[in-house]
């Protein structure tokens, strides 16, 4: 199941000052997203530093909440002073591949191109707790994966960096394959790699998180929408999720519905597989995409898509969910949801808006968190 962040027992715990100050953590090499990204960005951490009654600034020694824009390195961390959970919000990883989507699946072959550090282990360990797919670091290997599963019905491929349901293509032939792979570029593949996977039809995505902030800890399940953005396309919309106070075990003991309980259970398994892999995870943010879906037999087939080691789209609801269960100390769960639409709206009331506005890059949108019950 999903764990608490765990410290070894060995070690010598030396008392560190508390919280003082949250701070962003950014990287000029990464991408500089869109105006909606940093405006919601920035209203994100002014809700995590009320909530621990701390300013926003620069990083002061040790006595520092770093929140990443995604999930970093280990140097990086120990750089910036990060060598324990209770100092940053998301996740810390041996490797970028680790944090995207390409741990997922497992190679073609035992001999199939990977990054340095890749572990086969973490494909053996979570069994059936994802779809039928590969990942590949090359394009003969990517064609040859995509070729097997072709066998068995469409196949949809993913770029394995890509966030809000973009950069996937869904191919049902081997000439859609092969021009779908012909576009991609081999130094890309090379480092970052590229999913292929079992396409699901009549879908339902949800979302299974645990997130340790504060010395307090939450866990949730929710499911997540899709809107349409003003390319026509369907991207994410929100995500409302249902939320208890403790850890995944108060989840499982709430009367979940089979699909939810099982979405529970992958997510579960896929984090354990995460960590017994890739031991040296720093983890206090975990968010698992998990779909329901039929597959090209006609059944019913629910696993895990990717995680997400970092604050994300569900991120302003966790928040909400943390401030309604501080607020009411005898409250158990809430429901509590995010919305993204690409217009100007005016959100419900007692809506916390983390933007609104007309991005230069993806035209009008709103985003917003709100408690619903």
């Amino acid at each position: 199941m999903l764990h608490a962040s765990a410290v070894d027992p060995t070690m010598t715990i030396l008392p560190l000052p508390p919280v003082r100050i949250v701070a962003a953590m950014t990287d000029a090499d990464r991408a500089t997203g869109n105006v909606h990204d940093h405006a919601s960005r920035a209203a994100l951490l002014d809700r995590i530093a009320a909530l621990l009654d701390v300013p926003v600034g620069a990083p002061v020694d040790d006595a520092t909440l770093h929140v990443p824009g995604d999930a970093i390195e280990t140097a990086e961390a120990m750089a910036a002073g990060i060598r324990r959970a209770d100092r940053i919000l998301g996740g810390v990883v041996p490797a970028a591949f680790v944090a995207t989507k390409a741990i997922t699946h497992g190679l073609l072959h035992p001999d199939a191109q990977c990054p340095p550090l890749w572990s086969p282990a973490m494909v053996e360990l979570m069994g059936d707790a994802a779809l039928a797919g590969y990942a590949a670091f090359n394009r003969e290997d990517a064609l040859a994966a995509g070729r097997r599963l072709l066998a068995r019905g469409p196949v949809r491929i993913k770029d394995v960096c890509a966030k809000a349901g973009l950069g996937q293509i869904v191919v049902h032939d081997d000439a859609a394959l092969a021009y779908a792979l012909s576009r991609e570029d081999d130094a890309t593949l090379a480092r970052h790699g590229i999913v292929l996977e079992e396409n699901l039809t009549d879908v339902v995505t949800y979302s299974v998180g645990v997130i340790e902030l504060g010395g307090r800890t939450i866990s949730y399940w929710g499911s997540q929408n899709l809107t349409r953005d003003h390319l026509g396309r369907d991207v994410y919309g929100g995500s409302d999720l249902y939320v208890v106070r403790g850890g995944v075990d108060a989840l499982a003991a709430e009367p979940l519905p089979p699909a939810i309980a099982r979405a529970v259970a992958c997510a579960g398994t896929f984090d354990c597989a995460a960590r017994l892999a890739y031991p040296d995870l720093l983890l206090t943010r975990r968010n698992y995409d998990v779909i329901e879906g039929t597959d090209a037999t006609g059944e019913r087939r629910i696993g895990v898509l990717e995680q997400s080691w970092r604050v994300g789209g569900a991120s302003g609801a966790e928040i909400a969910a943390f401030e309604a269960l501080r607020d009411e100390p005898d409250t158990h769960a809430v429901r509590c949801s995010t919305v993204e639409v690409y217009a100007e709206i005016d959100p419900p009331t007692g809506a916390t808006l983390y933007y609104r506005g007309v991005d230069p890059k993806v035209g009008a949108m709103t985003k917003y968190a709100v408690r619903l019950a």
